[in-house]
């Protein structure tokens, strides 16, 4: 079983004392670890527990009763306030205990509400959250710190995944969005677009090209107009992920386009998941980062979005959107890949939260959506879940590997 406490937090004198001396700054408790943010996250991996405390912001000088309980039924103003679609876990999916804390003389934290969670009752792609409130306190000389008395525990499934090893060698192809193979290419003027990819760096700069100076990793969309990749062979590190050129206008007018360009401040470890989204909604553009916003942008114009071809049209149409490659077959990226989407809509935060590991494929917008976990078709390339015949199709050395979890 998997176990998660939340744990306490110290230098709290500040949030309870004041400047004035005609202020009446009395102690009080709020749910460990609410200080900043109400939400806590829950990895439910098969059967697992998270301990919940309450903290007072002085020591007990004797024991303190608190009383914690679930509270599904404030969810429906959360979401509202916050502008999210989470469900109440089912309730044979979850059981709460020990709602009777203790904050014992000589300490500020209490004793633990245990919440257990069952992960095979929770359904991929469901946001699922459950507050928990604090009711009461035996003490009259504390109060309740009312906007740490609840904490909303979201709750995460962790699947077991395939994934696809690209290993620097391979990749994947969507001829199907090529407008040299299908005029009628549905990527080729989008109003609005989100663009999803989860993948695992293995090194950085495994498939550059010789005379790259410092090489480049692509991750998927295309050269040169709606690219993201790692490093960019101009000097920067190649372990920094790169959005370029994020080009937005006239579909097939390369002098009427404007140019979005973002680096990711930090540099990338191998070893490790991680989900990035781009966001077009017409007006705004917005990246997203294991389902955090690190990129904002009004566009000077608006326009449209073009996915199928690349270099912004400079007889490259046939070196449109693909997958761990770009540039002509260069530029490989070395690592995993289990997810990747391509929406018509622009995608919420919510929805990308919830998304990460796993979305309905028969959700409006969804355009193209491959999941690399290992099912493959008789010519060996990955099916389009949602039908729409716009397969991936390998070139090189492609391999899969088990045991993969998500959404770690």
């Amino acid at each position: 079983m998997k176990k998660y406490i939340i744990g306490s937090l110290a230098a709290l004198a500040m949030i309870f004392t004041g400047c004035s001396n005609d202020t009446d700054f009395s102690d009080a408790v709020f749910v460990t670890g609410t200080l900043s943010s109400q939400n806590v996250r829950f990895l439910v991996d098969g059967q697992s527990e998270m301990g919940i405390t309450v903290t007072s912001s002085a020591k007990a000088d004797h024991d303190i009763k608190v009383k914690m309980v679930a509270a599904p039924e404030l969810l429906e103003a959360y979401n509202k306030k916050t502008g999210r679609n989470y469900q109440v876990p089912p309730t044979d999916a979850y059981t709460v205990e020990g709602g009777e804390l203790v904050i014992k003389a000589g300490s500020a934290q209490s004793t633990q509400m245990k919440l257990t969670a069952d992960g095979d009752k929770l359904q991929e792609g469901v946001g699922y959250c459950l507050p928990v409130t604090i009711t009461s306190v035996d003490d009259g000389n504390l109060s309740v710190l009312e906007t740490s008395r609840t904490a909303y525990v979201i709750f995460n499934k962790v699947i077991n995944i395939k994934a696809a090893n690209l290993g620097g060698q391979g990749g994947f192809n969507i001829p199907m969005f090529w407008t040299c193979n299908n005029p009628d290419s549905p990527v080729q003027a989008m109003e609005q677009m989100t663009l999803e990819m989860k993948v695992l760096p293995m090194s950085f700069g495994h498939g550059a090209r010789p005379n790259n100076g410092n090489a480049i990793s692509s991750l998927c969309g295309c050269e040169e107009n709606f690219l993201f990749r790692f490093g960019d062979g101009a000097g920067n590190p190649v372990n920094k992920l790169q959005f370029v050129k994020g080009s937005i206008g006239t579909a097939y007018h390369p002098d009427k386009k404007d140019h979005y360009e973002s680096w990711v401040e930090k540099e990338f470890e191998t070893g490790h998941w991680l989900h990035f989204a781009a966001v077009y909604d017409g007006k705004y553009l917005r990246l997203y980062l294991d389902g955090e916003q690190i990129h904002f942008v009004e566009t000077k114009n608006g326009g449209t979005v073009n996915l199928a071809i690349a270099y912004d049209g400079h007889n490259w149409e046939s070196d449109g959107f693909a997958i761990g490659r770009s540039a002509g077959m260069a530029r490989f990226f070395d690592g995993y890949i289990s997810e990747c989407r391509v929406w018509n809509v622009a995608r919420t935060l919510d929805e990308i939260e919830n998304g990460i590991c796993y979305v309905d494929p028969t959700t409006p917008g969804l355009v193209g959506y491959w999941r690399f976990n290992g099912e493959t078709q008789d010519d060996g390339s990955v099916r389009d879940e949602t039908g729409h015949g716009y397969d991936a199709v390998p070139f090189g050395t492609v391999k899969y590997v088990d045991n993969q979890k998500c959404p770690f």
